[in-house]
């Protein structure tokens, strides 16, 4: 996905296409005018990969992770990050 940068003027006029764009999985910059920076970002249980639309994010509420799987992939990624430093 990309992000997209915006000014809050950008934004106020053409809301109807920016929030199109998001719920297709790009996230908004949007920058106001006192320079405060805001994202717009689709939530990962509605978001859907274009290229791949088969292919759906499941909801925070629906996963359920595999501690075994988690603690091997854990332990393989630090042994992997540690080994310089033996």
């Amino acid at each position: 996905m990309n992000i997209i940068t915006l000014s809050q003027e950008e934004f106020t006029k053409n809301t109807d296409f920016s929030l199109s764009l998001a719920s297709k999985g790009h996230t908004l910059k949007i920058t106001t005018p006192s320079g405060i920076i805001l994202l717009v970002s689709p939530v990962a249980s509605v978001a859907e990969d274009p290229e791949t639309p088969e292919l759906n994010i499941p909801k925070p509420e629906e996963f359920v992770p595999d501690p075994v799987g988690t603690r091997q992939f854990v332990d393989q990624s630090l042994q992997e990050m540690t080994q310089d430093f033996q």
